[in-house]
């Protein structure tokens, strides 16, 4: 049923981004826009300073959240190590590598603890990108209803799960808990995500550069919108770097603001191939930092289809 869930979306988007490539897609007009945007070298090398920065973001709110535990390189590491994992593999498995650097570089963060602090510094991220979503429908005048089933689906899944972890694993859920409740108490936990949020906000600046060079019309905080879309849209990722998924999802956004199809699609479509372009500079970076054999990660990841045979 899980895998129904996640499965049946996933292709349904990625068929809506099939129809949009065979209508929308023009190859000159794309490299057109890639040539304009390399021809403005200031905004582009500024583009990427803030989308790194963005990172450095999330790597600080993962040190606040383990208490000062590991360090702040060891953070950062893991999360361009993740990057670059789920920009190569068709599913997201660069959590579970991000944990497991962790885990390794720093030993006074085990495992179970490190890969406990990823998914909830997952969660605070979709609940952010929720935020920002929502925000953005009430303050930017945008014309659209969020379906009642998707709402009610959630809550009872995430009832659900709740139930079952405290009737089967009540030991685990308690020590969970208690886990979650030292990291946000007090400052830490407000320091926690008043920086998660604002790495999301970072994270708009690829696009928002690439709008800027383009000469298209997008406020910042359309920008930031617009991106919170896509990057939650995500969660349906069963292509490498999320090809297809944040095409649709980021035309959709666009169109919200009057973007033509044609013009959304390429702008689309130049976004996803500097982020493509990034995470393979980054990991090229941080594999000459800390070397990680492929053999190894695939060794961290214990998922069917990935997993070492």
């Amino acid at each position: 049923m899980r895998r129904f869930f996640k499965l049946g979306p996933a292709f349904l988007i990625l068929i809506v981004f099939v129809f949009l490539t065979i209508h929308y897609f023009d190859g000159k007009q794309v490299w057109k826009g890639i040539s304009e945007l390399f021809e403005h070298p200031f905004l582009l090398v500024i583009m990427w300073i803030v989308y790194f920065l963005s990172f450095c973001l999330k790597g600080w709110a993962w040190q606040l959240y383990l208490k000062g535990k590991a360090r702040f390189s060891t953070c950062l590491l893991g999360i361009l190590y993740s990057l670059l994992v789920n920009h190569l593999l068709p599913i997201k498995v660069g959590d579970l590598v991000r944990a497991k650097i962790l885990s390794v570089r720093d030993d006074k963060v085990n495992y179970e603890e490190a890969l406990h602090s990823v998914v909830v510094l997952r969660v605070l991220d979709m609940l952010c990108l929720i935020g920002i979503t929502l925000t953005g429908l009430l303050g930017l005048d945008v014309s659209f209803k969020f379906p009642v089933w998707s709402i009610i689906a959630g809550s009872i899944f995430c009832i659900i799960t709740l139930s079952v972890l405290h009737k089967y694993f009540p030991a685990f859920l308690k020590r969970h808990i208690s886990l979650l409740k030292n990291a946000f108490s007090g400052r830490n936990g407000l320091a926690i995500i008043l920086v998660t949020f604002f790495s999301w906000v970072l994270e708009g600046g690829i696009l928002y550069g690439t709008v800027l060079a383009l000469k298209g019309d997008l406020s910042f905080f359309e920008t930031v919108f617009s991106n919170s879309i896509t990057i939650a849209g995500q969660i349906f990722q069963i292509t490498p770097g999320g090809i297809g998924n944040y095409e649709s999802f980021l035309v959709f956004a666009l169109g919200l603001f009057g973007f033509p199809l044609i013009e959304g699609y390429t702008i689309a479509v130049i976004t996803h191939f500097m982020k493509f372009l990034f995470s393979y500079m980054a990991g090229a970076v941080v594999i000459l930092i800390y070397p990680v054999s492929f053999k190894t990660v695939k060794g961290w990841v214990w998922i069917k289809g990935v997993r070492r045979k």
